[in-house]
């Protein structure tokens, strides 16, 4: 069956038993034969980043996940929002923690990446369960939720029995009882992020395999610890997941250098080193490259 040509919706139904208790089965295979696109709080070209339109817009595209943010409002609800504060991405002022949702609902989303002199849209800031219930069956999401917004988020994600769609990760250590006893793991998908440190990857990876990873977010400045890791990623059937947003996090292959010199850069990352999942603030043009290249 070539997974190439599946929609999402149907590689999720025909994969719905097979993906349970921290399986891989809506990953596909651990080649380059299938390259997730992940778009970067999700696809905010087109529409406010973090938004209802913003989502529905990476469906359209064809997109396999989307990477939203959560936080938590003053009176403990959960909104999708990356920032601490409203300020760069809203016409209102002030750290999330502070505001209720009653107030949060009644500012409105900048367009794009929003900033000082970007428009208003008519898009409000949604609630976990908004943007939950508007990806349910369509699209595969990484929710950025972290510390105790981490655990609360999953009890959203099993009300509405979503645990197979969402992909939850953490820079816990392997050996951290936070991680060990983590009420997420085995129920949703899991992935370790890993900075570069002294440490080599191939040593640190064996320790994860009780999380049954589904892939490793590998940070880091230099090619060659990557390099090093990845025969031990594979062995464990995970995926090598690269962010290409900026400089620093991914030795210098980032979108703007790609879409310049793509071979150089999301290439080398997909058919040099086996890289097969990929956040993108370009999902579009890193789609079309991808066909180009024969691994979508």
């Amino acid at each position: 069956m070539n997974m190439k040509v599946i929609p999402l919706f149907v590689m999720l139904a025909i994969f719905s038993d097979a993906a349970v208790a921290g399986g891989k089965g809506v990953f596909g295979p651990v080649d380059t034969e299938k390259v997730m696109v992940i778009a970067h709080r999700a696809c905010w070209r087109l529409g406010p980043e973090n938004s209802l339109k913003a989502i529905e817009g990476c469906i359209r595209l064809g997109v396999d996940m989307v990477e939203i943010d959560v936080r938590r409002t003053k009176d403990n609800h959960l909104i999708i929002l990356h920032d601490d504060a409203v300020d760069r991405t809203t016409n209102g002022t002030g750290l999330v923690s502070d505001l209720t949702l009653a107030q949060i609902r009644k500012l409105k989303l900048r367009e794009a990446q929003g900033g000082p002199g970007s428009l208003l849209t008519s898009e409000a800031i949604p609630t976990l369960e908004e943007a939950l219930i508007a990806a349910k069956g369509r699209i595969l999401i990484n929710l950025d939720a972290k510390g105790e917004v981490r655990e609360q988020a999953f009890i959203a994600i099993a009300k509405l029995g979503m645990e197979d769609q969402i992909l939850i990760k953490s820079e816990l250590a392997a050996t951290d009882p936070k991680l060990i006893s983590a009420g997420y793991i085995g129920k949703v998908h899991y992935m370790p992020l890993i900075r570069e440190n002294a440490v080599k990857l191939s040593d640190l990876v064996p320790g994860y395999g009780y999380t049954s990873p589904v892939a490793y977010e590998i940070v880091f400045q230099n090619d060659n610890y990557l390099i090093e890791g990845i025969d031990a990623i594979k062995k464990q059937g995970s995926r090598i997941w690269v962010n290409t947003l900026w400089d620093d996090i991914c030795a210098g292959h980032t979108d703007d250098k790609s879409v310049l010199d793509p071979d150089a850069h999301w290439g080398f990352l997909v058919t040099g080193l086996g890289v097969n999942m990929i956040q993108t603030d370009r999902p579009a043009l890193f789609i079309k490259y991808l066909k180009s290249i024969g691994v979508r």
